[in-house]
């Protein structure tokens, strides 16, 4: 293996967006956020365990590495145990089930039981894995056999081979498995127990993360148990009545403005001098994909690994400019993909009036998929994403061509 293809897989490896954030803290790249709600949190939970706080923010936010992070800091107090959970690992996040929360929690205080069974222990256990996995029973039917030719088949239909049922538990058997689990475990360990929820940012529809997510966090915190949950920036906006009104601790992770906040403009450069300390993305390439990621902390992985990836198959030694243009190209191609033009109208009004109110479920999916960016330091202001800003202006610049046309 040449020395050119080690450098480049380790910087390939070093800018890895979609791994576990938990290898980017073991080696040592993470760089604390400017502004980050994280060490209140901490702080808040260190004081008041069993207490339960919302964290919400844009997909890439860095929200997985904060809570990894919090869960580190938990576990160094003596008094803690902090459980992370990758909710969409469990169970299925796109038909998440009244309940499913808690049976997770459960599964959870098992796993702390350490070999600890009963019979107790294992009905509840088997309650919990029936409401998360559901209880499959496979009906076979025979084929009857048709002697009358197509006809025949397509009057008497033609009854499907497999029937597949599936039962659940029900919410309420699983809440008592659960508190039946919890006294057991309460019995036996000194720890206040902490669940930090993770992926619940995925769900689409924000009145879920209300009913049934935040519903069954309230009950497993009936119990003394603590927890942390993320959310979508959506949810925060469409369902904040019912935030306010079953918790007053809930938190908003930004991206980071890069036009506006000079600690954000450090804190990007600090993220290249420790993941590409021999500087082999040089200082043009670096600002480059700093401006185009728009303060997206996956996006600037992203971006980084396109670079790379183009000056690897250029031959080059170096990650140099026209390598970080070519990948803010190919991320404008992937972003402008099945714009409508009602769609394009927003970011239109966006990019030249600069102002913004979402309001209707394409303004909120333009800004799950981080078309339109929200910041939040040192003020509140939208914007479209940078690599979008050539193809908008060049959209404008046809329909005045094309109005003029059309009136001279």
């Amino acid at each position: 293996m040449s020395d050119r293809l080690k450098f480049f897989r380790k910087l390939m490896s070093a800018f890895e967006g979609t791994s576990n954030p938990q290898r980017a803290v073991e080696r040592g790249f993470y760089v604390n956020l400017p502004n980050n709600p994280v060490g209140v949190i901490t702080s808040k939970i260190a004081l008041r365990p069993s207490s339960v706080h919302l964290l919400f923010g844009g997909i890439g936010s860095g929200k997985t590495t904060q809570l990894l992070l919090t869960q580190q800091a938990l576990d160094e107090l003596e008094d803690i145990k902090a459980i992370y959970v990758d909710v969409s690992l469990v169970t299925d996040i796109s038909d998440l089930q009244s309940g499913a929360l808690i049976a997770i929690a459960g599964l959870e205080l098992i796993k702390t039981l350490q070999g600890y069974n009963t019979s107790e222990i294992h009905n509840s256990k088997r309650i919990f894995e029936g409401l998360l996995y559901g209880n499959s029973e496979i009906i076979t039917h025979h084929q009857p056999k048709f002697t009358g030719g197509l006809a025949e088949v397509l009057n008497k239909g033609y009854p499907q081979a497999y029937t597949t049922t599936e039962k659940r538990e029900n919410r309420s058997s699983v809440l008592q498995a659960f508190i039946k689990v919890s006294e057991i475990a309460n019995e036996r360990t000194t720890k206040q127990v902490v669940f930090l929820f993770d992926s619940l940012d995925r769900l689409r529809e924000s009145k879920i993360f209300i009913k049934p997510t935040l519903d069954d966090v309230i009950e497993i915190n009936k119990y003394g148990l603590g927890a942390i949950l993320v959310g979508s920036i959506v949810t925060l906006y469409t369902e904040r009545v019912h935030i306010v009104k079953n918790t007053e601790n809930f938190y908003f992770l930004p991206y980071l403005d890069l036009l506006k906040d000079s600690e954000a403009q450090q804190f990007f450069a600090q993220i290249f001098e420790v993941r590409d300390s021999e500087s082999l993305i040089n200082k043009d390439a670096r600002e480059l994909l700093i401006f185009n990621s728009g303060g997206v902390l996956r996006d600037l992985m992203s971006l980084s690994q396109a670079a790379i990836e183009e000056a690897y198959m250029d031959g080059s030694s170096l990650v140099m400019e026209q390598h970080a243009e070519q990948a803010i190209i190919s991320m404008q191609r992937s972003k402008t993909i099945g714009l409508t033009d009602l769609n394009i109208d927003t970011l239109i009004k966006v990019a030249t009036e600069k102002s913004f109110f979402p309001r209707t479920s394409e303004d909120f999916e333009l800004m799950l998929t981080g078309h339109i960016l929200e910041y939040e330091y040192p003020r509140q202001r939208f914007a479209i994403h940078p690599t979008l800003i050539l193809f908008i202006q060049n959209k404008i610049n046809m329909r005045e061509f094309t109005n003029g046309f059309a009136n001279g």
